[in-house]
């Protein structure tokens, strides 16, 4: 499965698999991970540290494998058995988002703390997935809320498509 772009989607906004957080977005949410590991009274650790600095330059999906990886291309620390151990504390502190395609590999993107998100289209000839925003898409569900009398507070969604004959 790979992350990627598709133009002809134009009615979403589309961003690209490498497109990474930038200035106060990554230092946000590198701030905002490392006070919420500081509070949950986890020691800091090379590898975790590695990992979180890693992440806090993406802006979408990442394997543990693709992780472990780019930390290895940069003589970072951490095994890759650090990399899931880290994962899954990020996850369950709410600091990274967990997406499963169906395939049976998970991939991981860092939750913007200001609540700014994406969603993502899994298109079924291929097995890519697409992450898109789409304003519309958001106020619907925000209105679907106020109808049923319930404020949203999270939502996710993945779309299965292919492309039209």
């Amino acid at each position: 499965m790979r992350v990627r772009c598709y133009p002809a989607l134009s009615a979403f906004t589309p961003l690209c698999h490498h497109a990474r957080m930038h200035g106060s977005a990554q230092q946000g949410w590198l701030e905002h991970a490392n006070e919420v590991l500081r509070g949950a009274g986890l020691r800091s650790s090379a590898g975790r540290a590695a990992v979180v600095e890693l992440l806090g330059r993406q802006s979408c999906l990442l394997t543990a494998q693709e992780i472990a990886d780019r930390l290895r291309e940069t003589r970072s620390a951490g095994s890759t058995a650090t990399v899931y151990r880290a994962l899954e504390t990020l996850h369950e502190l709410g600091l990274v988002r967990r997406f499963d395609s169906g395939e049976g590999v998970a991939r991981y993107e860092p939750v913007d703390p200001s609540g700014d998100h994406h969603h993502h289209i899994v298109m079924e000839d291929s097995g890519d997935v697409v992450p898109f925003e789409d304003d519309e898409l958001e106020r619907a569900i925000e209105g679907l809320g106020e109808r049923l009398g319930l404020v949203v507070t999270s939502h996710d969604i993945i779309l299965r498509a292919r492309p039209e004959a």
